[in-house]
């Protein structure tokens, strides 16, 4: 409301001059009041004279007495009043603008400057609720999916509003479809859809449209038979406009959250697709490996175990015979113990005494040397026992021996490098239900690896081999090697399909995934690794006795990082 101070409007120095300088040339005094009487200006009348008013629209300010001249200067001050009341109009509308545009601004910023939907919503809302008149209202998104408009945002009664989205000839949609916001101050005028006793009773609609197409709407409505003008329209377009901006980018940001989210799903599926091709191939590899090793083992044996057993069994014949013959010449010597000369000569010339003294020895040494071979075929038999696809009983130990003894090449002594020595400390073990020759696969990639490590390490080179029953239903086969110790960021990868730390040609980095895989997951059990760069390694095989139930422990022991390197 804008207020007039007659007085003060008086005082102003362009009026008061102006007033002055009329005064003069009056016929007769004039005097000017305030409304309630007070001289403002000029001498008390006392001769009978008129008053006239300083008014505006009906209301006085003030009075000018004095005769007819006087109601000149009356004319004159109303209309600077009028004056002084559009220019305090004017002022007071360009506050009210500014506000609004400091407003906008405010709104511009706080929206813009967030991602989330229903922050966005709710910002809006309140700075409209402050703005105009109104007693509900929401924030309305088009559904691209189903192209409906749901609610992202509300206040008040606006279940009176959504009756609106019910009618056949939907208003909101209507104005939505047209891109242009409307004004319904008669909701009653829409038909007989509207419920007339509805409290609601005016309506602004607005479309948020971006540059491409309408996203939704902002509605609101009141109760309190209101009369929307076009200025409460214009301001809800400068809302809206601000809001779809705010609106269209949380959905690109959304969109590009959801579509990082399904790359990164991607991504993890073609990660889990690479790991099970490369699982595949290992086991592939493992099979190519262990078939060309049971097709060597199954050649040697063929082309060594028949010359091996018919030199072993004729041996023993050789060994009667060559007594049979010892004893009668020892005969002949005893009966004939001066023989001829030419005897004599021979005797002397073959070294008969020494003869006689070393055959003996040679055909043991003989045995010996086939019974060695007979050992190196078990042995390979043994370790591959690729005739044994199924589980079965076997003993730990043997398969640790006969790992050892087909490296047993790498473990002697050479100008190279020291002899490795190899310490034995074997439990008491059951047999074990397992799959023997993928388990010796295991023992022979842990410990050419420790012989591997002591090509970098060659003083009192040394590998333990301890065994041992836990808890009655598992064993534990620890392998420790004195070695230059595994590196932390190497550790971490050992078990990866493909990685090492060899000379190209030199590894194909399947060995120890080979032995994971092996271990725990056809085994069920557990496969670790302790080690530290300058101390050495050690690794612990753990397996059940039995293959596990459904419910078993597939660990022996929860706190393994405790145990120390032996």
């Amino acid at each position: 409301m804008v207020q007039i101070n007659f007085q003060k409007v008086l005082k102003q120095k362009g009026v008061l001059t102006l007033v002055r300088q009329i005064f003069p040339t009056l016929e007769s005094s004039v005097c000017i009041l305030s409304k309630d009487g007070k001289i403002l200006l000029g001498r008390e009348m006392t001769e009978q004279t008129q008053k006239y008013p300083v008014e505006l629209s009906g209301e006085v300010f003030g009075w000018v007495v004095g005769n007819e001249s006087a109601c000149a200067i009356s004319s004159l001050l109303s209309y600077i009043i009028k004056q002084e009341f559009a220019k305090k109009s004017l002022a007071i509308e360009l506050l009210d603008r500014y506000q609004e545009i400091d407003l906008f601004f405010e709104l511009s910023t706080q929206i813009t400057a967030s991602l989330n939907l229903q922050e966005i919503a709710q910002l809006a809302i309140e700075k409209i609720e402050t703005l105009i008149d109104c007693s509900a209202g929401s924030i309305l998104l088009v559904d691209q999916q189903t192209n409906e408009l749901n609610s992202l945002c509300e206040f008040g009664q606006f279940g009176h509003l959504k009756s609106l989205l019910k009618l056949e000839e939907d208003p909101i949609n209507q104005i939505i479809n047209q891109g242009s916001g409307e004004i319904v101050n008669d909701l009653c005028s829409l038909g007989s859809g509207v419920d007339s006793q509805e409290s609601i009773c005016s309506v602004i609609c607005v479309p948020l449209k971006t540059e491409e197409e309408v996203i939704g709407a902002i509605v609101i409505g009141s109760d309190n038979n209101v009369t929307y003008t076009t200025e409460d329209l214009k301001i809800l377009n400068i809302f809206a406009s601000q809001v779809a901006i705010a609106i269209e980018k949380a959905l690109l940001y959304q969109q590009s959250l959801n579509a990082a989210e399904c790359a990164k799903n991607q991504a993890q599926e073609l990660q889990r697709t690479l790991g099970e091709l490369q699982e595949t191939q290992a086991q592939l590899v493992q099979s190519a490996k262990m078939s060309s090793l049971g097709e060597m083992i199954a050649g040697i044996a063929h082309e060594i175990n028949n010359p091996v057993n018919f030199i072993h069994g004729n041996l023993n014949h050789a060994w009667n015979y060559s007594q049979d013959l010892l004893d009668l010449l020892a005969l002949y010597q005893q009966y004939y113990p001066q023989p001829v000369p030419e005897i004599q000569e021979q005797a002397e010339e073959i070294d008969l005494d020494f003869l006689i003294s070393d055959m003996t020895q040679l055909l043991s040494s003989m045995r010996f040397g086939v019974n060695r071979i007979k050992d190196i075929v078990y042995s390979l038999r043994n370790f591959s026992r690729l005739d044994e696809a199924e589980r079965k009983p076997v003993n730990i130990h043997e398969g640790i021996n006969s790992t050892l003894m087909i490296l047993r090449h790498r473990l002697q002594g050479s100008t190279e490098h020291p002899e490795i020595e190899v310490i034995k400390d074997y439990g008491e073990l059951p047999l074990v239900e397992c799959y023997a020759g993928q388990l010796n696969q295991v023992f022979m990639n842990i410990i050419s690896n420790a012989i591997d490590a002591f090509e970098e390490k060659g003083k009192n080179p040394q590998i333990r081999i301890s065994t041992q029953v836990l808890d009655d239903d598992w064993v534990e086969i620890s392998i420790v090697d004195n070695g230059v110790g595994i590196p932390e960021e190497v550790k971490q990868r050992i078990y990866d399909p493909f990685f090492t730390t060899k000379e190209v040609g030199k590894g194909t980095g399947l060995g120890m995934a080979i032995s994971y895989q092996i271990v725990v997951e056809k085994h069920g059990g557990v496969l670790k690794c302790l080690s530290q760069p300058g101390e050495g390694t050690e690794f612990w095989i753990q397996i059940p006795i039995m293959p596990l139930g459904e419910g078993s422990r597939t660990c022996c022991y929860d706190s393994w990082l405790q145990k120390p390197l032996k």
